[in-house]
């Protein structure tokens, strides 16, 4: 049975969410996250298995995959947009990052796992760029929000919606 979000759909939500694309304000008061990961402390990069050396998954299985770490992580946030406070925004993004970081070793197919770990490198850099500037107006915060944008459009490509 097909899924009625695809990967992408949920990805441009996440990232709605989480850049702050939406505009709107939150009552994110609950959170006690200040601070996003630094760029020193992102785990490193992990290598997709080659489809030679695994199980061979398709696109789609990857997409799936993926698509069902980002839903459940949209699930789990109690607002429907991104926190209005940089840090915590910062925080979120950093948690989004990571959340993804931990579900790419399951992807094997290697278009779709390296498509997504460039997406969770730009994210990470985001939060970091939030961080570090205490502003999502930052020109380093609009310049790597610009990268989360154009590795998404690379993970568009490589998981379209159907």
């Amino acid at each position: 049975m097909r899924r009625t979000l695809t990967a992408v759909t949920t990805a441009l939500v996440a990232v709605t969410l989480l850049a702050g694309c939406s505009g709107g304000s939150s009552d994110d008061g609950g959170s006690t996250e200040t601070s996003a990961p630094s760029k020193t402390s992102a785990p490193s990069k992990t290598s997709a298995p080659s489809e030679t050396s695994a199980a061979a998954q398709t696109k789609t299985e990857a997409c799936a995959l993926v698509e069902r770490e980002l839903k459940s992580f949209i699930d789990e946030q109690s607002s429907s947009s991104a926190p209005a406070d940089p840090a915590a925004r910062a925080a979120i993004v950093g948690e989004f990052a990571d959340r993804l970081d931990a579900a790419l070793p399951k992807v094997t197919n290697d278009s779709v796992h390296d498509a997504f770990e460039d997406f969770t490198d730009d994210a990470r850099d985001y939060a970091s760029a939030i961080a570090d500037s205490g502003s999502t107006d930052s020109t380093e915060a609009t310049d790597a929000q610009g990268d989360v944008q154009s590795s998404l459009n690379a993970v568009s490509a490589v998981c379209p919606g159907s």
